[in-house]
């Protein structure tokens, strides 16, 4: 941005234009109030998928909370193997959302989905030894809102901003600097300081953007305390 700056306070003088001219100065004003549209925009998107992924992490603990306490139902014999398979499961998952990278989160993921696979086959086997009643409708919905919610998980972290909203913006901020010195044609050391100020500051917003976007890189991260306190509470 800087460089483009730069550039424009060149073309300026190039030009031979003196001064900031009236009407130049709308089109400045236009294109940074478009930029503030699109920033805003933006980090509305960056935000929002932040938020959703982590309010599904609660969803989750508090979904294999409600297994663990539904387990209650059954015979100590019966509910002590299944208590120990939700333990291991639920430790899985909360070690899933602290992985960085995507392969060693994929494998992760699939790693866990085969052992709610398994503690299913055990609850299911549970359940076809027992005389109907009301306890099989009731464990069988807490274990499909337990596996229902990993899905839920897996492509709330799969979803990014889609790259052309990202280019966009880049392509805004540097096209919006050049502007600013092609319109005011000032290149002495009060301009350049302000400047480069400016554009730091719209740096870090883009920055914070792509920060953000990336749910276990970055300074901002999606907390896994949730599924962490509910793993170490299982018994």
């Amino acid at each position: 941005m800087s460089a483009l700056w730069r550039l424009g306070v060149a073309l300026h003088r190039r030009a031979g234009a003196g001064g900031e001219a009236g009407g130049e100065s709308y089109v400045l004003s236009g294109a940074f109030g478009l930029l503030a549209l699109l920033m805003a925009f933006a980090f509305s998107l960056a935000i929002g998928r932040y938020e959703t992924r982590r309010l599904l992490v609660i969803e989750e603990a508090n979904a294999i909370g409600t297994m663990s306490t539904r387990l209650a139902l059954l015979e100590d014999s019966q509910r002590q193997p299944l208590a120990a398979s939700l333990k291991h499961y639920a430790a899985e998952r909360a070690a899933v959302g602290k992985n960085a990278g995507e392969d060693a989160w994929q494998a992760a993921h699939d790693a866990s989905s085969r052992s709610c696979g398994q503690f299913g086959d055990q609850l299911f086997a549970v359940l076809r030894s027992m005389p109907p009643d009301t306890r099989g409708p009731t464990l069988v919905t807490a274990y499909n809102a337990m596996c229902d919610i990993t899905t839920e998980r897996h492509a709330a972290r799969s979803a990014r901003l889609p790259s052309e909203v990202l280019g966009l913006l880049a392509l805004y901020c540097c096209a919006c600097t050049a502007l600013l010195g092609f319109t005011t044609g000032r290149a002495d050391w009060r301009s350049a300081i302000s400047s480069v100020l400016f554009f730091t500051l719209l740096a870090a917003a883009y920055g914070t953007i792509l920060d953000l976007d990336s749910p276990r890189s970055g300074a901002i991260i999606v907390p896994q305390e949730e599924l962490d306190k509910v793993a170490q509470s299982l018994g």
